[in-house]
């Protein structure tokens, strides 16, 4: 086992696919799961297997980092309600309307509300090239919520699982953000299982009321959709988050970021396969103004480095 982690650390970009691989199979997995388990429910026993599995390998970090951890409970709780308890259960809300290429879709715009609510709370500037990406990206989002049909925005006929997404994602980019500020201070593995742990405490309340009128009896759930829950509490909660982090620290922020969009290729694929889902034309029409404007707002000199294009502000 340590030889093949010795092996694939040296294989960053590798480790990067892997993390987006993991995510995509969130959005389809759950999208299945949720049939037989409300989405408060299973976001709180996702979490719940991460936190068991992750625990021993941060345990000794924890115990050092208590001090800093409790100076910052403020700012750890914030980051539970958004990015752990806010993000996920939304999400799996909003896959009981939407399609789960379509919810990938949505959430390709994270990187584009990342830089616009950086703007607003950290104070960084937008060249002029990123507002032109801003507005290609919302002409995406156009082409997904709605068809590519103006009468539907119109008649207000938008399916709210879309909404709901862009919901999630507002809150992800949140707590993207909040991790500029605060992330600096803090020890990744042990805020990730602080923030785990708080984003349970927060969801409890939620799914004793959602057991009150959608009870789900774990002995009554099939074998599948048990290893189902077990593999959302692993990989895309844990696996994908050593995998990121690891391929984040060797190839820098900035080049990793453009591995996210892989998400929506693997969610596609995997929708298509094993989901029973479709791909429509407004579905490739809004994915390519979506993923070309995140480029752009993103990495504003992507375009400067290809066309040498000049960058005002």
């Amino acid at each position: 086992m340590k030889t093949i982690i010795t092996k694939l650390q040296h294989l960053p970009y590798l480790l990067l696919v892997f993390a987006t691989f993991f995510w995509g199979t969130n959005f389809v997995f759950s999208r299945m799961i949720i049939e037989e388990v409300a989405p408060v429910q299973l976001s709180v026993m996702r979490w719940v297997i991460a936190s068991i599995v992750f625990l021993p390998f941060v345990f000794k970090e924890l115990k050092q980092n208590k001090e800093i951890l409790k100076k910052n409970w403020k700012a750890l709780l914030i980051l539970a309600i958004t990015g752990i308890a806010g993000f996920n259960t939304l999400l799996y809300i909003a896959i009981q309307y939407t399609t789960s290429i379509n919810a990938s879709l949505m959430n390709s715009t994270a990187p584009l509300l990342i830089v616009l609510l950086s703007v607003f709370f950290l104070k960084e500037k937008m060249l002029k090239i990123q507002y032109i990406g801003v507005i290609v990206s919302f002409i995406g989002v156009f082409f997904v919520i709605t068809g590519g049909s103006l009468e539907t925005l119109w008649n207000l006929t938008v399916n709210p699982g879309d909404l709901v997404v862009f919901a999630a994602v507002i809150m992800w980019s949140t707590y993207s953000v909040l991790m500029k500020k605060f992330g600096v201070n803090l020890p990744k593995k042990p805020t990730f299982i602080i923030t785990i742990y708080i984003g349970i405490l927060v969801l409890i309340p939620f799914a004793l009321f959602e057991r009150t009128y959608q009870p789900v009896s774990l002995t009554s759930l099939s074998v599948e959709v048990i290893l189902g829950i077990v593999y959302l509490g692993i990989f895309p909660s844990i696996i994908s988050f050593i995998c990121w982090n690891e391929g984040v620290m060797q190839v820098g922020p900035g080049k990793a970021s453009n591995y996210l969009h892989l998400i929506v290729l693997f969610t596609t694929i995997l929708a298509v396969a094993f989901g029973g889902e479709t791909l429509l034309l407004t579905q490739i029409i809004g994915g390519f103004f979506i993923l070309s404007g995140v480029v752009v707002a993103s990495n504003p000199h992507f375009l400067t480095k290809n066309l040498t294009i000049p960058l005002k502000q």
